[in-house]
């Protein structure tokens, strides 16, 4: 192990730890510098020297003619990815709840302005939705279970809104899970915030149409995607990744997607990811004209469609990154008693942190009550999942009054 000064510090180096930082800095960052801004990040929060580790140095230099500048060695083995989120205090889920809903406002209104300005014949300020896109992911980074649970609390009449916050959101915990840079968290989740933008250009009796679409209806809503394209290839600012994103979401492993019946290694790692994000929204959102499927069916179906459509390990992935029962599902247990999941218990699945509010028998509600599932003392369990509509209740109702308010 070897201390350096900050000043020494370059890309492909690996640090341990955290030698030396200002007065008031608690900093305590690992993993390969692979970007300049990670070590202007490190500077500007104080950090003087590092630790690093000469045996995991990942620099080479260039041959004499190329004045001694470096290039990275095959970095994909590195055991960690430094992260200045990563770093981030934890919250608890009140604690974040109510930053939780004013970003989830504030996101849907940006998107309502974009559709807006769109439609106006304007361009679209890409910083407007990066700047969005780092408030969900600082969210998430500290603790990812409020959006996720409010990104379950749905309003039937604002699918086109929420529905590309919502893939955002899920986009980010994906991502993070995965392990992914920082850099590469935020073009996801700025792209998948602008997927589907391209659906302002399709008739509002095709969009918004309370039932089955017609073949020729149907016809015309796919094309949702190449306006997307189309209105994000001439959006000055924006990234390739995010590009490939919202134009490739609705691409198959077998080649029955569109619009260009992408198959195989032809799909990106990102438009395989935001293939199963996307689907796995739409599948459970409530609509004017249907009702939302549980979260264990959607996720029953993307398994079913693997690996035809979606990416197999991907898919399992992605189960781990949410849980079985994401927060905001209602779940019925063994009591026979409802509960709202409220946050994961990362070291089991099937056993959430719930809040029990409801006998689904007697048909009436209760005080509610938060249970640990994963406690010895409680003799509880999850049953199934289950569909508020079907017990006449009111999850959003319910969600702010004893959520939001407390």
């Amino acid at each position: 192990m070897k201390t350096i000064p900050i000043d020494q510090l370059i890309c492909g180096m690996f640090i341990v730890n955290i030698a030396q930082q200002q007065a008031g800095a608690s900093l305590n960052v690992k993993g390969l510098i692979k970007d300049p801004a990670q070590i202007a990040l490190l500077k500007s929060k104080g950090v003087t020297a590092v630790v690093i580790d000469p045996a995991k140095q990942q620099v080479t230099s260039l041959d004499d003619g190329d004045d001694g500048e470096f290039r990275h060695a095959r970095a994909g083995t590195a055991p960690t990815v430094l992260s200045a989120r990563q770093s981030t205090k934890k919250t608890s889920m009140a604690q974040e709840l109510a930053r939780a809903e004013k970003l989830y406002a504030e996101a849907k209104n940006l998107q309502k302005r974009a559709f807006r300005d769109i439609s106006n014949g304007k361009t679209i300020d890409v910083a407007d939705f990066r700047n969005c896109a780092d408030g969900i992911i600082d969210s998430v980074f500290r603790n990812q279970d409020a959006l996720l649970c409010m990104s379950r609390i749905r309003d039937k009449d604002a699918y086109l809104l929420e529905h590309s916050v919502n893939v955002s959101i899920l986009m980010s915990i994906f991502a993070k899970y995965l392990n992914m840079e920082e850099s590469v968290i935020e073009q996801l989740a700025t792209g998948a915030l602008l997927h589907d933008i391209g659906k302002i250009q399709v008739p509002d009796a095709v969009l918004n149409k309370p039932g089955r679409l017609t073949d020729e209806e149907f016809v015309e809503m796919r094309k949702h995607v190449e306006y997307s394209r189309d209105i994000l290839q001439q959006t000055e600012g924006i990234s390739a990744i995010s590009l490939d994103v919202a134009a490739n979401h609705h691409e198959r492993l077998d080649g029955k997607g569109y619009p260009a019946g992408l198959s195989g290694e032809q799909i990106s790692l990102y438009s395989r990811m935001i293939a199963i994000v996307d689907t796995y929204d739409a599948i459970t959102a409530q609509r004017v004209y249907k009702s939302g499927q549980t979260s264990v069916k959607a996720l029953k179906i993307l398994l079913a469609d693997s690996p035809h459509h979606f990416d197999p390990v991907l898919v399992k992935q992605f189960i781990s990154a949410i849980g079985m029962y994401p927060p905001g599902t209602l779940v019925k247990l063994d009591s026979e008693k409802l509960a709202l999941v409220l946050e994961n218990n990362p070291g089991s699945l099937t056993c959430p942190i719930v809040k029990v509010f409801y006998h689904g028998t007697k048909r009436h509600y209760l005080t509610p009550v938060t249970l640990d599932l994963t406690n010895a003392r409680c003799n509880d369990a999850i049953n199934t999942a289950v569909d508020a509509l079907e017990y006449k209740i009111d999850l959003k109702k319910f969600f702010n009054q004893f959520m939001l308010k407390t």
